[in-house]
C-alpha cells in the first residue's frame, strides 16, 4: 500500500467541513482498516460515486468515492481533526505522500482555494473557464491588425488586474479614522455586525489598531480601527504613530467625527503628509446624528450623516467605501487577471503597447497567456 498520496483540499485553518483526498491503488484498503461506518461493513471494492457515513480516527466523516483509485474524507473542518485523520492514514500505511496546500500565490490552485468571497470565487471560475485566456487571444491578434482596439482593451484589463485582480484573495484595507470619541469603533462594530472594538466613553482607549475582516456587496474588506488622532503622550502616542503608519497601506480612509461636536475636526497636516491617497479616496462621515435635534440631521453636506448605534444611513456608507475600492467592477464572465505574475505581465505589456513597442507586448501577453494556461489545466486536474 505505498502507492498512496494523500492531500488535504481545502485552504488551512478552521471551518465548518475540511476534505482529504487520498488517492492511489491502496486508498480503498486505508478506508478498509480505518473506517467505521454506520450500518453495513463496506465492501471488498469500492463503489463510483458512493458515500458513507461513520468514523474514521474517532471523528465522524463522510467517506466518498471520486474515481476507481480515489476518495475523499469529509470532516469537521478544525485543523486538529484533519491532523488526526492523517495521522489515521500515516499509521494505517506510513509509506504515504502527503502533498500540502500550494502556498505560492502565483501557483494555479491557490487563488481559487483562498477566495474569501463568492463574488471572487466566481470571477476566478469564470477565468478557469477560459476568459482571460480568450480575451489575451483577440488582443495579440489585434495588436498588429488594429493597435488602436487593442490598446483600449488591453488598458482595460490592466485595471481590472489592478483594482480587482489585486484583491480577488487578499481584501482591501479600509481604515477607520479620526479624533477621538467620534464613535470609531462603535461604527466598526456597527459595519461588521458584531462588537469587535471596545466601546468607552474616555478618549484613547483604542491604542493599536485592531482589525476585522467583513465583505460589502461581495467584495473582501479588513476594516481597522485605530487610535483617535490628536496631540498625546505616552501609550496614546504610540498607538497614534501606528494609526498613521496603518494610514499609510490603507486603499480607503474613512474620517469620522461627531456631528454633535460644534467643530469639524479635520485631518491635521501631519496625517495628511503620510497618506499617498488622493482626496479622492477619503470618505467623510458625521457619526451620532440620532443625538442631533430633528431640525439638523439633514442639513446639506459633502460628508455622510449617519448613526452607528441605530444604523441610519449605514448603507450609503458601505456604498461609498465600494464605489471607492472598486468604481468599475467588471460584468460577469470579464477577463481578470487574477494572480501577481499576470498582473505584472499585463501591466508592462499596457505599457509597451502604449510606447509602440509591439515585439515586446506580443511577448509579454504570450508569456500571460501561458501562465493562465498552467493555471487551468492544474485546476482542471482537481
Amino acid at each position: 500500500m505505498s502507492d498512496i498520496v494523500v492531500t488535504p483540499l481545502t485552504p488551512p485553518g478552521r471551518g465548518a467541513i475540511a476534505v482529504v483526498e487520498v488517492r492511489g491503488s491502496g486508498a480503498w484498503e486505508v478506508a478498509r482498516q480505518g473506517f467505521r461506518p454506520r450500518g453495513q461493513p463496506l465492501p471488498d471494492q469500492p463503489e463510483l460515486h458512493r458515500f458513507w457515513l461513520g468514523t474514521f480516527a474517532g471523528d465522524e466523516v463522510i467517506l466518498a468515492v471520486t474515481a476507481s483509485q480515489r476518495l475523499e474524507i469529509h470532516c469537521h473542518g478544525g485543523r486538529r481533526v484533519v491532523q488526526r485523520v492523517i495521522d489515521q492514514i500515516l499509521n494505517t500505511c506510513p509509506h504515504v505522500v502527503i502533498e500540502s496546500l500550494q502556498d505560492n500565490p502565483d501557483d494555479g490552485l491557490y487563488p481559487l482555494l483562498h477566495a474569501p468571497t463568492l463574488r471572487t470565487a466566481s470571477i476566478l471560475l469564470d477565468q478557469w473557464q477560459g476568459a482571460l485566456a480568450e480575451e489575451l487571444q483577440r488582443i495579440q491578434d489585434a495588436v498588429d491588425t488594429t493597435p488602436h482596439k487593442a490598446a483600449s482593451a488591453l488598458a482595460r484589463l490592466a485595471e481590472f488586474g489592478e483594482r480587482v485582480g489585486k484583491h480577488l484573495v487578499e481584501p482591501w484595507q479600509v481604515v477607520i479614522a479620526g479624533p477621538p470619541n467620534a464613535g470609531k469603533s462603535s461604527l466598526v462594530n456597527a459595519l461588521v455586525g458584531y462588537q469587535r472594538s471596545v466601546v468607552s466613553a474616555v478618549p484613547g482607549t483604542t491604542r493599536d489598531p485592531v482589525s476585522v475582516c467583513t465583505a460589502f456587496e461581495g467584495w473582501p474588506v479588513e476594516l481597522f480601527d485605530t487610535a483617535g488622532l490628536r496631540d498625546a503622550s505616552g501609550l496614546e502616542a504610540e498607538g497614534i504613530a501606528l494609526a498613521r503608519r496603518r494610514l499609510q497601506q490603507a486603499d480607503a480612509i474613512v474620517w469620522v467625527t461627531d456631528a454633535t461636536s460644534p467643530e469639524t475636526v479635520v485631518p491635521d497636516p501631519e496625517t495628511v503628509a503620510v497618506v499617498p491617497l488622493p482626496a479622492s479616496a477619503w470618505i467623510w462621515v458625521r457619526n451620532k446624528v440620532d443625538r442631533l435635534p430633528a431640525s439638523q440631521r439633514h442639513e446639506p453636506t459633502t460628508a455622510i450623516a449617519l448613526s452607528a448605534k441605530t444604523g441610519e444611513h449605514l448603507g450609503q456608507l458601505i456604498s461609498a467605501i465600494v464605489t471607492r475600492l472598486v468604481p468599475h467592477p467588471p460584468p460577469p464572465g470579464a477577463a481578470v487577471p487574477y494572480t501577481p505574475g499576470l498582473i505584472e505581465r499585463i501591466s508592462r505589456a499596457n505599457k509597451a503597447l502604449s510606447e509602440n513597442q509591439f515585439s515586446v507586448c506580443r511577448q509579454l501577453l504570450d508569456d500571460a497567456r501561458r501562465w493562465d494556461q498552467a493555471y487551468r489545466t492544474t485546476v482542471s486536474g482537481l
